[in-house]
This record gives C-alpha cells, structure tokens and sequence, in this order.
C-alpha cells in the first residue's frame, strides 16, 4: 500500500471515532450512560477504548518521511505542541468539574494530533501566501502565551511571583534553543521528563492517599448523592484564603464563618407580589462571626478573603449530585452537539497547522510520540477523577489548574505531598519547553530557518509580558487553535493554487476575528459559534478557496500563454 493510500485509511478510522463521541450522545436513550463496571460506557470509549484504537492505527499506517533534509523534528517532539502544560490541565480540569464537553475534549485531545501526522496535506510545507504565515505566527504566539499564563499559575504554589513564573519560564525555553543548537536531545528528553513527572504523583495519589484505581475513583463518585465538603478538608477545620474572587451559589442551608474582617456581600432572590427581583445586602463582620446563607443566595466573596465551611454540606457550584458529575444532562442536548462538533474542528485544524511532519526515523523511534500522549491524555483524566473523588472542593476559589496541582499537599503528609507538589510544576515547566522547541519548528518553515530565532524569541517575549494580565489560558490555547485551523489548515485542505490560497487565508482569518470580536453579542441559539469561531471561519475559507479556484480556471488565458 502506498504512502498516501495508507494515511488515508488511518484519516477514515481516526476521524469515524471523532464522529462517534459527536454523536453517540445524542442518540436515543443515551447509550453512552450505560455503566460498565461502573463507568459509563462514553468514558470508556474516550478515555481507553478509542485511544487504543487511534494509537494502534497511526503505528499501523504511519510512514515517515524517507528523506528530510530540512528539519529534526521526531515524532515527541512533533506531539509536544499538544502534551504541553495547558492542554493536560485544561483536561483534568474538565473531568472534575464534570464539564458536558469533558468526553469531547479528552478524545479530540488524543486524536487531533494523530490525525496530523496520518494526513498527508498536513504536510509541513511553507504557507503559500503571507497572510497564512502571518496568521501561524499569530496562533504560536497565542499558544506560547497560554502555556505561560498556565505555568504561572501553578507556580504560585510554590510562592513564585507571577511575573519571576513568566521570565524564568521563558528563560528556559531560550536556554532549551541554546541547548538544542548544541545538537544536545532538549526536546525529547523535556518530553520524557515531563511526562514522568506528571504520572509520578497520580500513582503515589492512587497507592497511597486514596487506594483504588482511577476507574472505582469513578464509579464511587458517580454514585454520590452529592458533592460536599469533608469533614477533615482544610475548607471545614482551619479555612482557607481564596486565591481570586468568586461567586459562590447555594443550594441548601449553610453556614459560612468569616476568618477575617471585611463587608460580605449576599445576593438574595426574593418575590415582590408576582415579580422576582434580587437584593444585594451587606454584613460587616468580624473576624469569627457568621453568615447563614439560604438556598439561592449568592454570596461574593473577593480574593484573599479567609472563610470556613460546614462539613458534609455540598460545596458550593458543585454538580448537583454525582450522577450529574458522571453523564450531566447538558450534553445529550443539539447545542452541546455543536460545541463539541466546534472542539473537534478546533482541535483537528490547529494540529495540522500547528504540528510538524516528523523527520525520518526508525520505525520504533517514529511511533514514540503515538504512544506517549494517550498515556498522557490518560493520566490527565485521572487525575481530575482523583481530585473530585478526594477534594471536590479542590478548585474552590482558585483557577482550575491551580487546584489540581495541588491535590498532592492536601491528600498526603506534608514532606511528601510538597515534593510531589514541584515536582508537578517542574514537569509542566519541562511540557513547556519541550512545547516551545516544537512551536520554532512551525517559525522555521514559516519564516525560514535563518529567521527563525528571532521571530520565535520575540514571540516568546511578547507572549511573557502578554501573560502579565489576567486571562483564561485555555480559551487562548483554542483561539491559537481556532485562528491557524481557519487560516493555514482548511485553505490548504481546500487546495487550489496560491492566489485562491490567498483568498481563503483572508476570508478564514477576517471571519474568525469577527465572530471572537462580537461573540459575545451572539444570540443564545448561535452559542456554539460564539465559543468557537473556526465553525464558521473554517467552512467560509474553503469555499473561497475553491470558488477563487473556479474563477481561476475559467479565466480566458492571457497574452503570455498564447
């Protein structure tokens, strides 16, 4: 079988399974909610059984290039751009909160770069216009930004400035391209590091602290009336300072203590004859003194603010029980559909704009990096599945990556749990590096590679000092994601000539822009596009492509070619 032939076999079966958990959540009766074994048959499918399938498929029809005299990437690094800090947190993340779009992710997490390296149009060949190139760059840029920001973040639990995160995260990624131009493995070897220090504390977390494997972490959740506060977590006995402001909302009686002393704010919904108005009143209170809240109070609290919860009450923002955990009933919905329907086109375009063609190599040493990012997606999941199993209170009041990589200190003694705390931030740290080297190679056959240094540094430059303000780095990973799968990856797809290529890039790229501009005044029905651009920006780039393509072709020829 050739080449191309066998890519295309591999594309077809990896992008039936993208399909499978598009649709099978909208099927009658919900079949993806059958427990097996306790875990939803959905779960299984996204987290072990299409993996598997996806995994052996590339190794089956992958075929490196015989010669490729223009770049060193291996196939690790290739798969860096995807197994970097933001993506593996922005996972775990989505499994313990129980997100609707949490099976999607996960599986378009693992396929998307597979995907890639099958596809042969994703070949890694320099833009045919500059608009494509300019708008690769941009979208490296936004994906160096959000490993950033995700670095930072965790770094303050170990009392690391943001702004000392930001410089001393892009510091190594400059001293990386310094070792890597010393012909030294930086690349794979950050990979290997990474991905060992990220399975070390899940499987100290799993033999020690909780006991049983990720799938009963599963199961035992799933069947929880509710989500609620332990009577030994750190929330209940001593109370904890939160981290940023928040909004908690309430759905039984609860008492909340105040550790310091300030103005609470509480948000009542109350009926004035046949009409609901909310109230908004203030407490001062005392360092000791308490709130009670009632069901549907809001209650605001700023960031720093010290408070105590009781135990087995259920915490606040929490799925409402564990049944709403495991399948929530969002997700068998026609606009979840299209959200996920937006995820996997997000995620699929970025990879082949953003992902690199792996240079020649032994068979065995090709397939390293098809094998290593489903064990990674999968210790991802796990360890979100831990987190809501041990601490369902985990992200209260922090951001989502930030609680995660803290479940070590609160489920394990201190030395230990600290340890397996840096070593966490310092295999992120590692992610990120090995991120950043595989995003120069995308520079490099962008603006060539005598050009590729600077044009990387000085987007790892912007990106740190981009990082400074406040932002969420999982939206910015998928608006990397969205703006190149609009501009690079469906013009080329499309095919056509350079001047059509032209004509998509612009098209892709002004519709993206547009609809992130005014997203947010989208009406509710449009939802789906709104959070994801590239559903509209990546269909309107193909058909200019093609419709420049038709034009072109049945242009009168001109004087020169008669």
């Amino acid at each position: 079988m050739s080449e191309t032939a066998a890519g295309r076999v591999g594309v077809v079966v990896l992008l039936v399974l993208l399909a499978a958990v598009v649709v099978v959540p909208s099927l009658p009766g919900d079949p993806g909610a059958v427990r097996l074994a306790g875990v939803g048959v959905l779960w299984w499918f996204v987290a072990c059984a299409a993996p598997l399938v996806a995994t052996l498929t590339t190794c089956a029809f992958l075929r490196v290039p015989t010669s490729r005299s223009n770049t060193r990437t291996a196939t690790l690094r290739a798969v860096a751009t995807w197994a970097s800090p933001v993506v593996l947190t922005a996972v775990a993340a989505r499994v313990f909160a129980g997100s609707p779009e949490a099976p999607v992710l996960v599986l378009s997490v693992t396929v998307a770069p597979l995907l890639a390296l099958l596809t042969p149009s994703a070949d890694p060949a320099p833009s045919p216009n500059r608009v494509a190139g300019l708008a690769a760059a941009a979208a490296v840029g936004l994906v160096l930004c959000a490993n950033l920001g995700a670095v930072a973040d965790v770094a303050r639990l170990a009392g690391v400035p943001r702004h000392a995160a930001l410089t001393l995260s892009a510091a190594t990624a400059f001293l990386g391209v310094a070792w890597r131009a010393a012909r030294r493995p930086v690349g794979d070897a950050a990979v290997l590091a990474g991905a060992a220090g990220v399975v070390l504390p899940l499987v100290v977390i799993g033999a020690v602290a909780v006991a049983v494997p990720p799938w009963t972490a599963w199961s035992r959740t799933a069947s929880r009336p509710a989500l609620t506060f332990g009577e030994r977590s750190a929330w209940v006995t001593d109370g904890r300072r939160l981290e940023r402001s928040t909004t908690l909302v309430f759905t039984e009686p609860h008492r909340v203590t105040a550790l310091n002393p300030g103005v609470y704010r509480v948000v009542e919904e109350v009926v004035e004859g046949d009409a609901p108005r909310s109230v908004t009143r203030e407490w001062r209170l005392a360092a000791g003194e308490a709130l009670t809240l009632r069901p549907g109070d809001r209650l605001i609290l700023e960031a720093g603010t010290r408070v105590r919860f009781e135990g087995s009450k259920r915490v606040p923002g929490s799925a409402a029980s564990g049944v709403a955990w495991a399948d929530p009933p969002e997700r068998r919905s026609l606009g979840m559909a299209a959200h996920a329907l937006g995820a996997v086109l997000t995620l699929v375009g970025g990879a082949l704009a953003l992902l690199p063609r792996p240079r020649a190599l032994p068979w065995r040493r090709a397939v390293a990096g098809p094998l290593l990012l489903p064990a990674l997606t999968l210790a991802a999941v796990s360890w979100g599945a831990y987190g809501v199993y041990a601490a369902p209170e985990l992200e209260l009041g922090a951001s989502p990556v930030t609680g995660l990589v803290e479940l070590p200190a609160l489920v394990l003694p201190a030395p230990v749990g600290r340890a397996l705390v840096a070593t966490s931030i310092l295999a992120l740290l590692a992610l990120f590096v090995a991120t950043a080297l595989a995003l120069r190679e995308v520079i490099a056959r962008q603006a060539g590679p005598a050009n590729a240094d600077v044009v990387w540094g000085g987007l790892v430059m912007a990106a740190a000092v981009a990082g400074l303000w406040p932002m969420d780095p999982w939206r910015t990973w998928l608006a990397g994601c969205g703006l190149a799968a609009a501009t690079v990856a469906a013009p080329r797809l499309a095919g056509g000539d350079s001047r059509a290529g032209l004509a998509g890039s612009l098209t892709g790229g002004a519709a993206f822009v547009g609809v992130a501009a005014v997203g947010g005044q989208l009406p509710a029905w449009a939802g789906a596009v709104a959070a994801y651009p590239v559903l509209l920006a990546a269909p309107l780039a193909w058909m200019a492509v093609r419709a420049a393509g038709r034009r072109g072709a049945g242009a009168p020829p001109s004087e020169a070619s008669l």
